[in-house]
């Protein structure tokens, strides 16, 4: 058994902490950050007609069941329209140029009033803001970029309305490929 005594004003104080007690708040409060931290990447996909063709999305997102089944709507969908799409984890956004792709989508989750850095440092050095089309999943956030031109839209995290917000963004990738494409 520990004791500590903290000098009062004029008296002192014991308490007494059990080390098995601590023992168990470490490993629970290592468990919490590994967990955390250890989230499963994305696997980049690349799927559709030639990567050559002048129809590409580059869709960047997190890994969640909502964020999932969201992704496999909007691939069947753009599957079905013959536009190439290449899926990627938001982390290697800060490798990836939007210079090739017609549209970007970025899913992101926003935490304490802020997305992953990796998505603002994107949209911050994407000349063609435009083209760029965010959605931010959060319970009380609700994130939008600075940036003009780039459309935002937020959505909590509803596996039953995945459908309906899937719907929202193939439309809008499908007006900015059937356009005469995003200007600079």
């Amino acid at each position: 058994m520990v004791i500590f005594f903290y000098p009062g004003a004029n008296e002192q104080k014991e308490i007494r902490m059990d080390p098995a007690r601590i023992y168990r708040k470490c490993l629970l409060l290592i468990s919490l950050v590994v967990w955390g931290c250890a989230s499963q990447p994305v696997a980049t996909v690349e799927s559709g007609p030639a990567a050559a063709s002048n129809r590409k999305v580059l869709v960047a997102t997190q890994n969640s069941k909502f964020k999932r089944a969201l992704v496999s709507e909007i691939h069947d969908e753009l599957n079905q329209n013959s536009i190439y799409m290449k899926i990627i984890d938001v982390k290697r956004l800060k490798n990836q140029s939007g210079a090739e792709f017609s549209a970007v989508v970025i899913i992101n989750k926003c935490m304490a009033g802020r997305p992953d850095p990796r998505v603002e440092s994107f949209i911050d050095r994407e000349p063609q803001k435009n083209k760029i089309i965010v959605l931010t999943t959060g319970i009380h956030d609700s994130w939008k970029p600075d940036a003009p031109g780039v459309d935002a839209m937020t959505s909590a995290s509803v596996l039953d309305k995945s459908n309906q917000v899937a719907k929202s963004i193939v439309n809008r990738v499908l007006a900015l490929i059937n356009s005469k494409g995003p200007k600079p």
